[in-house]
C-alpha cells in the first residue's frame, strides 16, 4: 500500500530551545543565535526522516493507496475451513466477509486526529468524502488506536474506497529523554562540523527509535 504525506502546518516551535541548545554546546555569547536556531530545526527535520516521527507539533496529511488488484481469470469460491458466523461475532472483524481496513498514522504520534476522508474512484482531479463518525444510528464508523506504534485508524464500515486521506495533528507534547538526547548531539555535530555530512554512528543512533512501518 503506497503511502505519501505532506506536513500542511508546519512546527511554531522547535523540541529543543535555543538556550537549551547553547547550554549543552556550552556557549554563553550570542552570536551565534540565528544560526543555533536554524541548526535546531535541520537536525529536527533530519531526525524526523529517519524517525519516520513527528518531533515537534503539526499537522500531517497523509494519503493511503491500494495497491491495483492483478487481473486474470477469477479463482472461484474459497473453501473456508472455519464456522464463519463466529468469525462475523469477533468485534474487529464486520459482517459479510471483509477485512478490517487498518491505516497507519505515519510521522505519529497523533495529538488529535481531524478527518479521515475517501476516494471511490481514481480520477484526474480526485474528489474526496469526508467519513463522519459517529454515523446516523450513533455507531462510530473508525476509531483511533493510540496504543499502536505508529497509531492506527481502524475502519469499520464497508467501503470500496481505493484511496483514504488522513489529516491529524501530531508531535510529542515532551520529547522522550532517549531521542531528545541524540537530538542535542546531532546539534552539536552540526555546529561544531558545519558543513560536514552527518556520520553514519549518528544516524545510526536515531535509526534505533525509529517507526517500522508494516
Amino acid at each position: 500500500m503506497p503511502i505519501s504525506y505532506q506536513v500542511i502546518t508546519p512546527p511554531t516551535s522547535e523540541p529543543i530551545s535555543l538556550s537549551d541548545a547553547k547550554s549543552y554546546l556550552r556557549l554563553d555569547f550570542s552570536d551565534d543565535d540565528a544560526l543555533i536556531s536554524e541548526l535546531i530545526s535541520d537536525a529536527r527535520r533530519h531526525a524526523e526522516n529517519l524517525l519516520r516521527k513527528s518531533l515537534a507539533t503539526q499537522t500531517i496529511q497523509l494519503i493511503h493507496e491500494f495497491d491495483h488488484v492483478a487481473t486474470g481469470p477469477i479463482s472461484g469460491p474459497v473453501d473456508v475451513p472455519y464456522d464463519t458466523w463466529r468469525l462475523a461475532e469477533r468485534p474487529d472483524i464486520p459482517l459479510f466477509g471483509n477485512a478490517l481496513v487498518r491505516l497507519q498514522c505515519f510521522m505519529g504520534p497523533v495529538q488529535s486526529f481531524t478527518s479521515l476522508e475517501y476516494q471511490l474512484t481514481r480520477m484526474d482531479v480526485p474528489e474526496w468524502t469526508t467519513l463522519i463518525t459517529p454515523d446516523s444510528s450513533g455507531s462510530d464508523t473508525y476509531r483511533l488506536d493510540s496504543y499502536a506504534d505508529p497509531n492506527e485508524i481502524n475502519v469499520f464500515t464497508i467501503l470500496a474506497a481505493t484511496r483514504f486521506r488522513l489529516t491529524y495533528v501530531a508531535g510529542y507534547p515532551t520529547l522522550p529523554f532517549d531521542i531528545r538526547r541524540k537530538l542535542l548531539k546531532l546539534i552539536a555535530f552540526l555546529y561544531d562540523n558545519r558543513g560536514a555530512p552527518i556520520p553514519a554512528e549518528l544516524d545510526a543512533e536515531l535509526i534505533s527509535n525509529r517507526v517500522f512501518m508494516l
